[in-house]
């Protein structure tokens, strides 16, 4: 089976050039570092490397808690991140700058894995999440190095894709030492991909773990400064196409009742703001982009958000956030980073890849639920006009992230046995 899947990505390599070409013609980062897709690395491990792979932007800041642990607790090992996507690769140098060391994952290819693992060579191979990558986990056994997929979860859709290859994917989990699953149903996931019970730990969700940064409130303060500090604010994240238009759809039902009203919009694509822009002025919304926007104009309606590494401090001015990929987009995305900020939740029905992060927060009334734009107005302009609710949306997710926290702590016990100090 994994003989037939080298050959199937050999025969589908010219595609996923041409597609990487044609993504670059938008974004030239997608051609920057071409070499390093197929294990070419300017720079070598050079030590006890220990390696993580967060595949993009919403798992490298999952692994911020982890990155910052495993230097507190092993400051002499280096470590190497790899990621897939140049908004990943970006973030890691914003997050965590000359203190790691990073790449582009490979191709999966035989050759290509064998040259990065020769270069990087790792005591340690830490995965995040749900990434099985054959011929990679096979040469990490070959050579004798531990493996662990920590911070794992199977959405259903995950799971119902990888058990359509038996043959391929049970082989590929026997490679793994530590599978350090998010919740009891993950772990169950992976048993029923082939995991023995001896590989599967339940530890927690690390994004649980994560905390504000020294300069939370001083940019709080400049940012509501900046915006205005009476004008009604809620934001629209991690949005994506065919969803902008309900928002914007919301946002005309808020100005209705609210006309100071302000919307940031910050899609799940940054590069897509100048598409969001000439949406905005169809709908004839005064539309300007963060990055060039100096100081706020009274007409301004909406403030296409196109820059990274800014959600945090813009839920902290939110008084409301809807969260995307839940009305259009199908599974959702993580609400953790805005309820810690501060900021009241609203989500819609399609919301699966996080089902358990919700149930949590719906059980303690942290998350206002919504079906259409015309709910996700009423949801909106009940937050802005409700004080107590706010309050009490924010109360309620920040006890569930305090009574969530620990799965840094419990992943790295299971790593220690794996490295000596």
């Amino acid at each position: 089976m994994r003989r037939f899947y080298s050959l199937l990505l050999y025969l589908l390599l010219p595609w996923a050039l041409l597609r990487l070409w044609w993504r670059g013609r938008g974004n030239r980062a997608d051609l920057r570092h071409p070499g390093e897709r197929f294990g070419y690395l300017q720079s070598s491990g050079g030590g006890d490397v220990i390696w993580l792979h967060a595949v993009s932007v919403g798992e490298v800041y999952a692994t911020a808690p982890l990155v910052q642990a495993l230097q507190q607790r092993w400051p002499n090992r280096r470590l190497w991140m790899t990621t897939s996507t140049p908004t990943g690769r970006a973030t890691i140098q914003r997050l965590f700058g000359n203190t790691v060391s990073c790449s582009y994952l490979p191709y999966d290819l035989p050759g290509s894995v064998e040259r990065f693992l020769s270069r990087v060579s790792p005591v340690l191979a830490i995965v995040l999440e749900t990434e099985l990558w054959p011929n990679l986990f096979f040469a990490l056994r070959r050579r004798e190095i531990p493996l662990a997929i920590v911070n794992a979860r199977l959405s259903a859709a995950s799971l119902r894709g990888y058990a359509r290859f038996p043959g391929l994917v049970g082989p590929t989990l026997q490679c793994v030492t530590h599978i350090a699953a998010q919740t009891q149903s993950d772990a169950e996931g992976f048993a029923r991909l082939g995991a023995d019970q001896q590989q599967l730990a339940v530890v927690g969700n690390f994004k649980f773990d994560a905390t504000l940064p020294e300069d939370f409130t001083a940019r709080r303060v400049a940012l509501r400064e900046r915006f205005g500090s009476t004008r009604p604010i809620w934001i629209a994240a991690s949005t994506h196409p065919g969803e902008e238009q309900k928002v914007l759809a919301a946002h005309r039902r808020v100005l209705a009742d609210l006309p100071d009203a302000l919307l940031l919009l910050a899609p799940r694509h940054p590069e897509r703001c100048a598409a969001l822009q000439r949406l905005c002025e169809s709908e004839r919304l005064p539309a300007r982009c963060y990055s060039r926007m100096q100081t706020l104009q009274a007409d301004d309606s909406v403030i296409l958000v196109d820059v990274l590494g800014e959600l945090r401090y813009l839920y902290a001015i939110a008084s409301a956030a809807f969260i995307g990929g839940s009305l259009a987009g199908g599974g959702g995305h993580n609400p953790i980073e805005a309820v810690l900020a501060g900021a009241p939740v609203i989500s819609g029905p399609q919301r699966n890849n996080f089902a358990e992060v919700y149930r949590l927060l719906e059980e303690q009334g942290a998350v206002t639920d919504v079906e259409h734009s015309d709910g996700l107005a009423d949801a909106v302009l009940g937050l802005l006009a409700d004080t107590a609710q706010r309050q009490y949306a924010v109360a309620a997710g920040q006890r569930v992230i305090e009574q969530q926290r620990g799965a840094v702590e419990r992943t790295l016990a299971l790593l220690a046995a794996q490295l000596s100090d």
